[in-house]
């Protein structure tokens, strides 16, 4: 009976972005100007990797965030999903955890840039999925990610 309770972690973030988009006062969409060579659909993903344990964003994301926003001005995506990882450092449900709260940071670093909250699906991987594949217990930079992608 209590798995017919249970809430998986992706599925929660879902329902905290969609109580946001529900919560938070509609903002202006930024007014940006396009550069030359970022007219059209836009990259098919952005990718920020974060320092071992951390869901901070450094300054160097500011540039991966704003091409973000200037993809969603230009060619309006239905969905940006954000997808957050973590290397295989650790336990895997404080992994999933912090892939979690890495995923939120870009995801408030995109709402500060204007984009609406209805616009994102929010993805916690955890260890899963990991573009390199490792054994248990290696810290892998490349697997300490938020991508970014849109459909």
């Amino acid at each position: 009976m209590s798995d017919r309770y249970s809430v998986r972690p992706a599925h929660a973030l879902a329902c905290i972005t969609l109580l946001l988009a529900t919560l938070l006062p509609a903002s202006p969409t930024l007014a940006v100007e396009p550069a030359a060579a970022d007219v059209g659909a836009g990259p098919s993903s952005l990718v920020i990797l974060f320092e071992p344990g951390s869901s901070e964003l450094q300054a160097k994301d500011k540039a991966v965030l704003d091409h973000a926003s200037r993809a969603y001005n230009q060619g309006k995506p239905i969905v940006m999903i954000i997808t957050g990882s973590s290397d295989r450092t650790g336990a895997a449900k404080a992994n999933l955890t912090l892939s979690q709260r890495r995923a939120t940071s870009v995801l408030q670093g995109l709402l500060d840039r204007g984009i609406p909250a209805e616009r994102f699906q929010v993805l916690a991987k955890g260890e899963t999925e990991l573009p390199v594949p490792t054994q248990s217990g290696i810290a892998e930079a490349q697997n300490r990610r938020v991508v970014i992608s849109w459909h």
